[in-house]
């Protein structure tokens, strides 16, 4: 009997550590791109994962942003000449205050009823790379990436 828990004991804490290891390697949250505008930078995200994921915190160059906000559109992409400020179906929110949606339940017919894309934007003039730290499943995630324009 006691062999047969030890065997089961075992076997989960695996099939855990197999989970986790494919999550550390296949991280949910994607940089799809990134625009400027007026000053300030959008980078558009996207939850590839399957539960929304919970943004903590975003380095700039490894600094602190003086500035940072989550933009939802329940409309349009963000894109260069997206207008933003005054938009009815654009929304600014605390990084923290809203949890980041994952991409392939959201229905893409429902414009303007539910969100379709999010970003962050962030008030600089350049940026070189950007940290995201967030949660997912509640495991802590660190996304770095390099922002180049072409």
């Amino acid at each position: 009997m006691k062999k047969i828990i030890f065997i089961l004991f075992f076997s989960m804490l695996v099939v855990g550590a197999v989970f986790v290891i494919y999550l550390k390697s296949h991280p949910p949250l994607v940089v799809n791109g990134f625009t400027s505008a007026n000053g300030a930078i959008q980078i558009e995200i996207e939850n590839k994962g399957i539960k929304e994921l919970q943004l903590q915190s975003i380095l700039v160059d490894d600094k602190l942003p003086a500035e940072a906000k989550l933009i939802i559109s329940k409309s349009e992409p963000f894109e260069v000449g997206t207008k933003i400020d005054n938009n009815a179906n654009m929304s600014f929110h605390k990084i923290t205050q809203v949890k980041v949606f994952p991409s392939q339940y959201i229905d893409r017919q429902a414009i303007g009823k539910q969100p379709q894309y999010y970003a962050l934007q962030v008030d600089a003039t350049a940026i070189h790379k950007v940290t995201i730290q967030y949660k997912y499943l509640k495991i802590p995630f660190t996304l770095t990436a390099q922002l180049q324009a072409k």
